[in-house]
């Protein structure tokens, strides 16, 4: 592997030499690790330096075009920069050459030039690439805040001599020679049909109300063969949102939560920030959090405001978003990446499963929706040869609208039912029977104690269970998903996540489903896995934790499974 500066700034900041935040870490971990990755099998893509170097060296030309201290000074990309930049037009597909990041997400604090780096790049990419035709587009929520990064653009273009070859239009930048085109583009505009962009810059993203404009802009790319979606913004205070949305699908790449496909694959993602726990006040954290340190973020400037936000509360919540780059109303997933991948396995799964056969164990169910994730959970507590707890899962997904919801929830459905992690059942709705036939063939191998169920959802599977399979009245137990009925089970559960002691055999639509759990707290600080405040499915987190609170609790007496909804309940 032949060193540049784009690997070389990604050693430094993994060498610690360079002050960074997790994720700004972990990009550039997902670089070298990708490097390593070039020529083997299932891994299309190589970084070729003279495309990167391409780029930079356009963009060393280009002048700056206001302020005091940069106003008609040439762009000297900085060492960061360099990285993002130089990985999103240095990578390339193998055989074809053509880029290999069709969307970039670049999340940084206020000052770091993004207006002008914006600039740069639509121009570029739009009038530069040799693409015949390109359409550019800057794009906000209203064409009046789209008119703005498209007004840098035209100020580029002035400031650079690019005037002899780009015609400076009111309403676009014009090359008569490629027939290109730039122009300002609002979700309020009179149109949005016909478009076929090549190039898309979304400024400040965390603005976007709906993914209407996004969504429009993402299909029409499809006709081009070297779009790129350019996405720069500043933490948002809603992730809720679509830029809570896009940031939680950056996280989950650069976790590693999320495994290959075409999407991830093509997905750059950079997130500079400060890191929870971190002391706000301290220079430290400031540093770590603003790349341009120094460059276009003045020390002095940091410290007034600093001082100012410690004093007024509101300051200060808008000190952590614009400047440390922090979501401050964000709910944070409540279970760790770290420790969940800790446990993990990773074994043979058909060794794994043998290994646990005729061992006790422990049935949570999650029937929630029929048209989306049903769960089925067999949660084997600890022994003293075997100090994990182990989980084997079995998840069921309608396969006639797989590839809708895939899309939908940011998530590789099809790659995990190609690896067996999820079982696609005809249709558009999951027949429960599934579950039942899948229990008749598990108790015929494992110890199943009890089996656990939401009982709002399963009065009919329940006297099924029951009436026709055979399973006892008192082995078939509704677990209230209340504060009462799970907090003790959440809390086991996330403790024994966090301490890696949680093995699920890599089941990666688990590790998805914990790095989208939320947690709600009430007074007395009992926790429960909150599917409305969580960012994503977390049915497979769900249904374990319901096997967990039939654990960790002794038998309740027995009672009829018909007293309640039919169901015999626990925690109400």
């Amino acid at each position: 592997m032949t060193s540049n500066k784009v690997d070389a700034y990604a050693l430094d900041v993994l060498a610690g030499r360079v002050p960074a935040g997790k994720y700004h870490r972990l990009s550039c971990a997902r670089h070298l690790a990708d490097r390593a990755r070039e020529g083997t099998p299932g891994f299309p893509y190589r970084f070729d330096w003279s495309q990167a170097e391409r780029f930079l060296k356009f963009a060393g030309l280009m002048k700056h075009y206001k302020g005091r201290q940069f106003a008609g000074r040439v762009f000297e990309p900085t060492w960061c920069q360099i990285f993002r930049l130089g990985s999103i037009f240095g990578w390339r597909h193998a055989e074809t050459g053509l880029r290999r990041f069709t969307t970039a997400y670049n999340e940084v604090p206020r000052k770091q030039g993004k207006s002008f780096e914006e600039a740069v790049v639509s121009v570029y990419c739009t009038f530069f690439e040799g693409e015949a035709g390109a359409e550019g587009y800057c794009i906000a929520t209203k064409e009046k805040q789209a008119k703005i990064a498209f007004e840098a653009a035209k100020k580029l273009v002035k400031s650079s001599g690019l005037g002899g070859r780009i015609k400076i239009n009111a309403a676009n930048l014009h090359q008569l020679k490629s027939e290109s085109k730039l122009e300002p583009l609002g979700s309020d505009s009179d149109t949005t049909d016909g478009l076929n962009p090549h190039f898309v810059g979304v400024d400040e993203l965390h603005a976007f109300k709906n993914r209407g404009l996004l969504d429009v802009m993402e299909s029409a790319t499809g006709a081009r063969l070297n779009p790129l979606i350019f996405q720069i913004t500043t933490a948002g205070d809603d992730p809720v949102s679509v830029c809570g949305d896009q940031h939680d699908y950056a996280c989950k790449i650069l976790d590693g939560v999320l495994e290959d496909d075409a999407s991830t694959l093509s997905f750059f993602a950079f997130i500079a920030h400060a890191d929870e726990g971190d002391d706000p006040w301290a220079e430290s954290t400031w540093q770590k959090a603003n790349p341009h340190w120094g460059i276009s973020v003045n020390p002095e400037d940091m410290r007034k405001l600093a001082a100012k936000a410690q004093k007024m509360p509101s300051a200060a919540a808008e000190f952590k978003q614009k400047r440390l780059n922090m979501w401050v109303n964000a709910t944070a997933p409540c279970l760790s990446v770290d420790g969940w991948r800790k446990g993990q396995s990773r074994m043979d799964r058909q060794a794994f499963e043998a290994m646990l056969e005729h061992e006790s164990c422990f049935v949570g169910v999650d029937l929630a929706s029929k048209i989306d994730l049903c769960v089925l959970s067999l949660v084997f507590p600890p022994t003293p040869g075997r100090p994990k707890l182990c989980v084997i899962q079995r998840i069921w997904t309608p396969a006639d609208t797989l590839a809708d919801r895939a899309h939908r929830d940011r998530a590789p459905y099809e790659v995990w039912r190609d690896q067996g992690w999820l079982i696609a059942t005809p249709g558009t709705r999951i027949d429960h029977r599934v579950v039942r036939e899948e229990l008749a063939l598990l108790r015929t191998k494992y110890d199943i104690e009890r089996i656990g169920f939401d009982p709002w959802h399963a009065d009919h599977l329940v006297d099924e269970l029951v009436k026709d399979d055979g399973f006892a009245e008192e082995s078939v137990i509704g677990v209230a998903q209340t504060y009462q009925g799970m907090s003790s089970a959440c809390l086991r559960m996330q403790a024994e996540i966090l301490d890696g002691a949680v093995d699920a055999c890599g089941c990666p639509v688990t590790a998805w489903s914990g790095s989208n759990t939320v947690g709600q707290r009430d007074g007395k600080d009992n926790l429960m896995f909150a599917k409305g405040r969580s960012r994503g499915r977390i049915d497979p987190i769900i249904a374990p934790t319901i096997g967990v609170a039939l654990w960790i609790r002794e038998p309740a007496p027995v009672q009829s499974v018909y007293l309640t909804r039919g169901v015999r309940t626990l925690g109400e």
